[in-house]
């Protein structure tokens, strides 16, 4: 498994599954660092978060990767 890239192509692919993440609306956490793309930048700085679901192993970059256990938001992945 590679490390996910933080770059402008991939965050806009997050843009598309993140933004529609019941679990990422619902804790405002593009409010919050580092705001999106989770699986390159590592969990939000957010606290007490509330597990609404999970849209990260439908996402091609996870896939790409090869990325297990989603959550990225609340757990950074696993290289």
């Amino acid at each position: 498994m590679t490390k996910v890239p933080d770059t402008a192509e991939h965050l806009e692919i997050c843009r598309q599954f993140c933004g529609t993440c019941p679990t990422f609306r619902e804790n405002k956490l593009m409010e919050v660092a580092p705001h999106a793309l989770f699986c390159a930048r590592g969990a939000s700085d957010k606290k007490n978060a509330i597990n609404k679901g999970c849209n990260c192993m439908d996402c091609p970059v996870a896939q790409k990767y090869g990325l297990k256990g989603g959550w990225f938001c609340f757990h950074a992945s696993e290289e």
